[in-house]
């Protein structure tokens, strides 16, 4: 059933006019713009979610660092729990502007609260660690349990 030039006909089936109708309705506006808005709201919402952390050991102790520019030392939280260590960031923000022409106040208030969970090895003395904050680098030192020599006889 080809024509002339040796193509095939091109018959509108139902099943193409159906994909054709459910293209157009979600590329048109406005369901383009609301799924292109929770596209990046998804996309994007886990980006920043965890903090930058760097592990070292050195022949004494097992070294965290943590990059937290910006960061006061008030909103960091270290907590330990078994053979974990957990860095918490809490950053709250309150904003007021208040526009006198139009007798206009507008309050705004946004929170973002990130943690990171480091598993630390068993070899070390969570109970002993230091922290030191400075320059927006979070420097955590746990040092390591004392090593035992053991002599071997002849």
């Amino acid at each position: 059933m080809k024509d002339e030039k040796g193509k095939l006909p091109n018959k509108n089936l139902p099943q193409n006019n159906i994909m054709n109708s459910i293209d157009t309705f979600f590329s048109n506006s406005p369901i383009k713009g609301m799924l292109q808005q929770m596209d990046n709201f998804f996309g994007h919402a886990f980006t920043d979610a965890t903090l930058p952390v760097e592990t070292r050991e050195t022949t004494g102790e097992f070294i965290v660092i943590c990059k937290l520019p910006g960061i006061k030392k008030e909103q960091i939280t270290i907590e330990t729990f078994d053979r974990y260590l957990t860095i918490g960031v809490k950053n709250e923000e309150q904003v007021e502007t208040i526009d006198e022409s139009s007798s206009f106040v507008s309050n705004s208030y946004s929170m973002k609260h990130q943690k990171r969970t480091i598993p630390v090895p068993a070899y070390v003395k969570l109970h002993a660690l230091q922290a030191n904050y400075r320059d927006g680098l979070l420097q955590i030192r746990i040092p390591k349990k004392n090593i035992k020599q053991i002599k071997i006889d002849d």
